[in-house]
């Protein structure tokens, strides 16, 4: 019975583990402790900071490019995600084995719409490196594409970050079209609150990967007092 429950206890440290590689937790709030309060992108909202609360303010923020942000509301999740760090796409040569390998890396990662239950867990998995694209209702039932670090999904806000409203691109644009088949949502603009350069994709996976070890080292710390408190059973 013990060795089942510690064969269990070790499955769920390593599932954890690969939580906080995959999915940058802790590390996606870790670099907004330092964000600050003002106007800035993925700031929290300073006192000039305006909310979006219905379609007709979305393309007068657009022209002013003031900032703003959202009073939050139900969100439903796109079919697009794009990389944290753009600077990530493009090819990536690795050598294995004395064998040079080329890898690709896209900006987007794209799903079917309505998102299928695996391609929803898929978008989960590689969420550590892709940002997930939301749209949210607004107080006149219409909706509003907003781009956000989305660890805030998880953690719950009540305050959402500053953010411009910006022309969307070409994959943004099209997954809107077809969003908008069944909502009323603008294909024109996003609402952009994520701040971009937090930190490069490879000093991310760095500091992911540090965050493993400490948290493996505390769990063997643990494991090793538990069994130092057991008693021997030697000798009966």
């Amino acid at each position: 019975m013990k060795h089942w429950i510690h064969s269990v206890f070790r499955k769920l440290l390593g599932a954890v583990l690969v939580l906080a590689v995959m999915a940058a937790l802790p590390t996606g709030w870790l670099y907004d402790l330092w964000a600050g309060t003002g106007t800035e992108q993925g700031q929290e909202p300073g006192a000039g900071v305006e909310l979006i609360r219905c379609q007709e303010d979305i393309e007068a923020f657009f022209l002013s490019q003031a900032p703003a942000t959202v009073p939050g509301g139900e969100l439903t999740a796109c079919p697009l995600a794009r990389l944290r760090d753009v600077g990530q796409e493009g090819v990536h040569a690795r050598s294995r084995h004395g064998v040079r390998r080329s890898v690709y890396v896209s900006e987007y990662v794209t799903a079917d719409y309505p998102i299928p239950t695996w391609q929803r867990l898929l978008q989960g998995a590689i969420g550590g490196f892709y940002n997930r694209y939301y749209l949210m209702e607004l107080g006149d039932n219409s909706w509003l594409c907003v781009y956000f670090d989305d660890y805030l999904t998880l953690t719950g806000t009540e305050e959402y970050p500053v953010g411009y409203v910006r022309y969307t691109t070409t994959e943004e644009r099209r997954m809107l079209n077809q969003m908008a088949e069944d909502t009323d949502v603008s294909s024109a603009y996003v609402l952009d609150m994520y701040r971009h350069g937090k930190v490069s994709w490879m000093l991310d996976i760095g500091l992911r990967l540090a965050v493993c070890v400490v948290a493996a080292v505390i769990m063997w710390g643990i494991k090793k007092a538990v069994s130092k408190c057991r008693p021997s059973t030697r000798g009966e």
